[in-house]
């Protein structure tokens, strides 16, 4: 009991607990601890001038009255399970050259390859470490698979992100009964008429985007880094969003979700029944979070244009570069209320940096659409266009306003900034520490007032390492080496 880990007495004090029930106060030994990071040893001894002592019965003859007692006694308690979410940064900025010379992708590349090689491969107990990887940058893809598990809000099902409240930063779990918001599929920010959409445009990464969706509770080797190597840098940064998501891994209201993905495969049998309880005896639950820049932006569908119908009819003529649109105008006088726009896209221009698009028939209002148009719903419309091509393309010429603005659009999206991001994950940093989540960070080339942030969100503050070029390699190797010292004491 003296060297559980998870016993809030001090040694001492339960050593001392033990000789008193046992009637033995007065030979009480001193309780000598040695404390790793995952490994507390406990050694009852005695002083060479305290050393309890026996009368004797044959020896007094010969001047002997008492025999010294010499005892010692250990014991050890160390780590047998742990559980892993890597919580990694894969911003646009994470394509930018690092000090190495090559970019900062490929330095996380290495790095976490080398930290999942390091530890499963000297892994001589099958199911010691499951890793969860969480790759986030404007948000955070679950994944079909995972987020059938949780009560999701059901306007479309073309990606699989949530959209969180900022009192959700204040608990460890994500509920699997109540409704969560589903992010909106959109385009909001870019100000490029592409057609379709890049994903890297888009609020909410699609799963076929290799590299994007969690990979939940994984032990193999081969599918962690192969995985990893598919990691792609694009989008803003919610780090909060990512912490938020490997602390729900850990958290042991995800064990129904995790049986339900080993059921299905998607998991191994050998991690069923995790995540374990806090308590749980033995066990271990790590964080690593690793970020190379502050909290940016991310983006929310305002809910009356999520669902339902929009007013813009369309057909599909793209096989020539064209589209054809018919825009509903309800306050519009007289009987012609559909403003009739046929766009033509004349490709890339790099003088403007943009894609032109020109009537290829002049605009104008009509009483109804084309009988072969089709009313879109917002989704639809959404998945097709971009924000800024419905406000200026669309809109704009049927009198319905041109407001769109890179950072929001009144009664069409808002955004979340840096600010109240930075408070959101202090509130999930807190909430994983509480629950005894070991927590490092990594700041990859950051700058000092997001050093101090990502400082603070760890353990303490000597599990923050901050990190250029290929010392991202050293940090994550240090990291394996701690976590790899954890053992199980018979």
């Amino acid at each position: 009991a003296a060297a559980n880990l998870k016993q809030n007495l001090s040694p001492q004090a339960i050593v001392d607990d033990y000789f008193l029930k046992e009637g033995l106060q007065d030979v009480t030994p001193t309780a000598v601890v040695v404390d790793g990071l995952n490994l507390r040893r406990v050694t009852a001894e005695y002083a060479a001038d305290s050393m309890p002592t026996i009368n004797t019965l044959f020896l007094d003859a010969l001047g002997v009255d008492t025999l010294s007692a010499p005892a010692i006694a250990t014991a050890e308690d160390g780590i047998g399970k742990v559980e892993i979410s890597l919580v990694l940064d894969v911003s646009g900025s994470m394509a930018k050259s690092s000090v190495s010379g090559d970019t900062k992708i490929k330095d996380l590349k290495t790095a976490a390859k080398d930290f999942v090689v390091s530890l499963l491969d000297d892994d001589s107990a099958p199911n010691t470490y499951s890793i969860s990887i969480v790759p986030y940058s404007t948000q955070v893809t679950a994944g079909q698979s995972l987020l059938d598990n949780y009560n999701v809000s059901s306007e479309h099902d073309s990606s699989h992100c949530v959209d969180f409240a900022s009192s959700d930063f204040n608990s460890a779990s994500i509920s699997t009964s109540t409704l969560l918001q589903r992010s909106g599929h959109f385009a909001p920010w870019t100000w490029k008429y592409r057609l379709p959409i890049s994903w890297k445009s888009r609020n909410c990464v699609p799963d076929d985007v290799s590299g994007r969706k969690i990979l939940p509770l994984s032990g193999d080797t081969t599918e962690l880094t192969d995985y990893i190597d598919d990691l792609v840098a694009s989008g803003w940064t919610s780090t909060e969003v990512g912490i938020k998501w490997g602390t729900a891994l850990l958290d042991p209201s995800a064990q129904t979700v995790v049986s339900n993905l080993v059921n299905s495969g998607e998991i191994s049998s050998g991690f069923d029944g995790r995540p374990y309880n806090y308590n749980e005896n033995s066990t271990r639950k790590v964080m690593v979070v690793m970020t190379d820049g502050q909290n940016t932006n991310q983006y929310f569908l305002n809910p009356s244009v999520a669902s339902g119908l929009s007013n813009v009819w369309h057909e599909d003529v793209s096989s020539n570069d064209r589209e054809k649109f018919w825009v509903y105008n309800p306050a519009r006088s007289g009987a012609k209320k559909y403003r009739k726009l046929f766009y033509e896209n004349h490709g890339y221009d790099v003088d403007v940096r943009n894609y032109v698009w020109d009537l290829f028939k002049k605009a104008k209002w009509v009483k109804q659409p084309a009988n072969t148009a089709n009313r879109l719903t917002y989704q639809e419309l959404w998945d097709l266009v971009s924000m800024r091509f419905v406000s200026s393309k669309l809109y704009g010429p049927a009198g319905l306003g041109y407001d769109w603005d890179s950072s929001g659009w009144e009664n069409h999206f808002s955004r979340v900034g840096w600010d109240e991001k930075d408070a959101r994950m202090a509130g999930i940093c807190t909430v994983a520490k509480a629950n005894n989540i070991l927590l490092y960070t990594i700041g990859f080339e950051v700058e000092d007032d997001n050093a101090v942030k990502s400082a603070s969100c760890a353990t303490t503050p000597a599990l923050f390492f901050r990190v250029e070029g290929v010392e991202i390699s050293e940090a994550f190797a240090s990291i394996a080496a701690q976590i790899s010292n954890l053992k199980l004491i018979q």
